[in-house]
Formats: structure tokens, sequence, C-alpha cells
């Protein structure tokens, strides 16, 4: 089945919805979709070089060691 019909599926299922019912979808569907993304985060967290790379800019904010977007875009 393709996306599209899936999306209109699932949006005749949610016009028929009592409130309370398609508040728990609404619920369900957030929790698809953020776990769908902390996946990809804890993912990336799990590179030990991303991990680094991250570890290295906290301690740049953290001691102010910055560049602006303008300059940071004047030397790509």
């Amino acid at each position: 089945m393709k996306n599209s019909e899936l999306q209109k599926q699932a949006m005749m299922l949610i016009e028929r919805l009592p409130k309370k019912k398609l508040k728990a979808a609404i619920d369900y569907m957030t929790y698809l979709y953020d776990k769908e993304a902390w996946e990809a985060t804890y993912e990336l967290a799990s590179d030990p070089e991303i991990a680094k790379d991250l570890k290295e800019a906290e301690a740049d904010v953290k001691a102010c060691r910055l560049k602006s977007w303008a300059d940071v875009k004047r030397e790509v």
C-alpha cells in the first residue's frame, strides 16, 4: 500500500473517532514519532566518534570558543 493511501485511510479513521479515542490515537502516534527520533539520536550518540565530537562541541560552548554564522558562511 502506498504512503498516500495509508494517510487517506488514517485520516478517514481519525475523522470517525470519538474525542476520547482520538486523544489516545494522537498520544500513540506521538509516541511512535518520538520513539523513532530517540532511536536515531541514540544511534548517533552511540557512535564513539560522534560522542567525542559532541563533548568537544560542549567544551567549546562552555569556553565561548564559538564562531558567528556569518564567519562560518564566509569560510565556505
